[in-house]
């Protein structure tokens, strides 16, 4: 007994050697070459196109089925640019080898290794994916098509008919792919390139690995991918509904992606409704951008999106932008070609100083050269304003902010911004804010058709010391705003062009700045240190031991802009007890030239004659790198008339020159002319004196010249003394 089952067991294993013998001389002596030409003439029927398998096709050997076919092309269009269409350097096909025995047909896995698809557009409109043929062929196909008919009725008609994998769940259509979907695909090192001969613009996908998978028509889809596009890649992975939930319609259909790009990360996670119909959705959205990514600050972005095919609403729970966050409602109405949408944000602080590193602003100026000439350099770039972009939606947005922080010493509150973009047309009306204590309201108008730009501002009740704190008095020896502080800031700017250089070109209008009566403590003004204002301002060397107050008047800064140009008609006017200060001037808004002569004037119980010559000064070079020097026409015309007339000169050209009242001058022709009292009479001695003093310095210019020169080197080494 033992030896029959000794020699049945030994028979079985012949067998089985046998059979594996048998399998593996089949699949290494099979030739797949034969039925080449089989595949490429039916590819040709179907398409129109020449299928070529120019390298090997055969059956990997392996416990699992595989044919692997190499070196694929499909030819283009004859009218596109590339020869193939598609090419695969390798193709690999592994069938399911269980459904095999039951005769089914089930494609485990696909391979692509080296795919190339050349899709192009030409310029009248062709596409080189649409497989119309020609009517030769397309007769030849119903003859096809009645072979194939013929031979699936004799199939199904016999036991060797392959069964189509179905379930109780599967829908029809689903039964029709179910044998030809394969669980799972991979791609390796390909190319998806798009030419737009249209637009002249070129696409392409890198795709340097991508990974498909479904385990059934019930199974959960996923995949995974690593691409290049535009020069950026993108990682993620995706998990979606099965393929019978996409085929049934009306099921709720999962989504899940994570996806890099950019340097950003996003998540999302919801589900699609009626994802064969009129597809609507709701999603959990999660985006982060690390700090410093695309010169971006850090931001986290955290919503749900719910919307179908013609709306769309995001409910932002959180906006974080550098730790100031923002919460609101977007919502579009995506159904026509240009989508209106409506914003509505909403936030309690924000923080401009958190967005980019701390940049000076307009009074850091650097510190002037006494020696040498500055060369203007072109600031204001020639490019082109971006009007497009106000012509791709219409818009409603308003935005509210409790507390905007502009610097560590500047805030406003109640910030509030309603805007209307209505075909082209930005309308910012009104712009609102609390700022320094007071209010100011500004109208913005941006017109894309015309290219005008229009401002408008106004405020009341702003006090300067609450504007910035480096006006407010906090020790014994610092500058600041005692009592008083009143300002006012008025606006109205017009502008127009299609480059950022055209639109200050043709920048025209007026912006006033005016401070009211106050008292101001001298000293260090310490937001201001090292710039060209507090040089000069030292330069004046007002005797602060001797004047620790100094009440003011009133102060005026009225800029006129027209031709790229900012000008100061004696627009600059300081006026109190101990100093008088006018400055008249222009700056190039194009090429940051500076053109000022600053003349202040000082009681005669402060000043001095080597004081009063020191003090005119003018200002020349570029903002960049200012030049000082002394006005030498004041200086001679001072000097001439206090050696003529005495130090009462100095009392007599302040009357004359200020007219008494250098703010109402600087306003006039402003639509606050009238915001001070106009000047009384000049005393006639004065003017006396003062124009004696011209003619004599007329007179004996030449013979003055020489010391001129004198007064010059004096005044140069006074400044650096000082």
């Amino acid at each position: 007994m033992k030896k029959f089952f000794k020699f049945i067991g030994i028979l079985f294993l012949i067998v089985i050697v046998a059979g594996i013998g048998g399998g593996y001389y089949f699949l290494k002596t099979f030739d797949l070459n034969k039925y080449k030409s089989y595949a490429e003439d039916l590819v040709y029927k179907q398409t129109g196109r020449k299928l070529a398998i120019n390298g090997e096709a055969y059956l990997g050997i392996s416990l699992i089925p595989t044919v692997i076919v190499n070196d694929v092309e499909l030819a283009n269009a004859s009218w596109a640019q590339h020869e193939q269409m598609l090419t695969v350097k390798r193709l690999e096909l592994k069938f399911a080898l269980l459904p095999l025995l039951h005769k089914e047909i089930v494609i485990d896995n696909v391979m692509l290794v080296q795919p190339e698809v050349y899709l192009e557009k030409s310029s009248d409109g062709l596409v080189n994916w649409d497989f119309s043929k020609p009517e030769t062929i397309a007769a030849s196909d119903k003859m096809l098509e009645g072979v194939m008919v013929v031979a699936q009725n004799t199939l199904v008609a016999s036991d060797a008919a392959p069964a189509l994998v179905s379930t109780d769940k599967t829908e029809p259509a689903a039964m029709a792919i179910s044998g030809f979907a394969a669980r799972n695909v991979s791609i390796q090192n390909g190319i998806v390139e798009y030419n737009d001969q249209t637009s002249g613009k070129i696409q392409v996908l890198q795709i340097n690995s991508f990974d498909f998978s479904a385990d059934g028509m019930d199974a959960p889809l996923t995949a995974s991918f690593d691409v290049v596009y535009d020069n950026q890649a993108i990682q993620g992975q995706t998990t979606f509904g099965s393929i019978n939930q996409f085929l049934a319609g009306n099921e709720p259909f999962p989504v899940r992606a994570d996806v890099s790009a950019l340097g950003v990360t996003a998540a999302v996670n919801g589900q699609v409704e009626h994802i064969m119909d009129n597809a609507a959705y709701n999603l959990d959205v999660n985006v982060y951008n690390p700090a410093g990514n695309m010169n971006a600050p850090e931001v986290t972005f955290i919503a749900r999106i719910i919307g179908n095919l013609q709306n769309v609403k995001a409910d932002i729970s959180t906006l974080n932008v550098a730790n100031n966050l923002v919460t609101g409602v977007v919502s579009a109405d995506i159904s026509s070609p240009k989508p209106f949408v409506n914003v509505q944000l909403n936030s309690d602080k924000f923080d401009l100083t958190s967005l980019t590193p701390a940049q000076p602003l307009a009074w850091n100026l650097p510190e002037f050269n006494l020696i040498g000439s500055a060369q203007a350099s072109q600031l204001v770039p020639d490019t082109l304003v971006p009007y497009a972009v106000l012509n791709t939606v219409n818009a409603d947005v308003v935005i509210n902010v409790k507390e905007l922080i502009i610097d560590s010493d500047m805030t406003a509150n109640n910030v509030a911004v309603t805007a209307k973009l209505n075909n082209g047309v930005l309308a910012v009306k009104p712009l609102k804010l609390d700022f320094g204590g007071g209010d100011v309201e500004a109208d913005l108008t941006v017109n894309s058709a015309t290219q005008k730009i229009v401002l408008k501002l106004s405020s009341q009740n702003i006090l300067l010391q609450n504007m910035h704190k480096g006006f407010q008095v906090v020790g014994t020896t610092d500058f600041g705003i005692k009592s008083g502080g009143q300002t006012q800031i008025w606006a109205d700017l017009t502008t127009q062009g299609a480059t950022y250089r055209e639109l200050v070109n043709s920048l025209n209008g007026q912006l006033v700045t005016i401070v009211d009566k106050s008292v101001l403590q001298a000293g260090s003004l310490k937001f201001m240190t090292g710039n060209i204002i507090t040089q000069v301002l030292s330069l004046i060397n007002l005797n602060v031991n001797k004047n620790p107050e100094i009440d003011l008047q009133c102060a005026v800064v009225r800029t006129d802009f027209a031709k790229g140009k900012a000008s100061f008609p004696q627009g600059i006017a300081v006026q109190s007890d101990q100093l008088t200060l006018v400055s008249d001037g222009t700056i190039n808004l194009i090429n940051d030239n500076v053109d000022f002569t600053i003349t202040p004037s000082m009681s005669l119980k402060d000043a001095n004659v080597l004081q009063a010559l020191s003090s005119f000064i003018k200002v020349g070079g570029t903002l960049q790198n200012p030049k000082i020097e002394l006005d030498e026409k004041q200086a001679l015309q001072t000097l001439v008339g206090v050696a003529t007339t005495g130090p009462a000169f100095l009392g007599s050209q302040l009357v004359l020159d200020t007219n008494s009242s250098p703010c109402w001058k600087a306003l006039q022709s402003t639509p606050l002319a009238n915001r001070f009292p106009a000047p009384g009479k000049v005393s006639s001695v004065a003017n006396d004196v003062v124009d004696g003093t011209k003619n004599t310095v007329k007179d004996t210019g030449k013979a003055l010249e020489k010391s001129v020169r004198g007064i010059r080197d004096g005044v140069k080494d006074l400044l650096k003394s000082f």
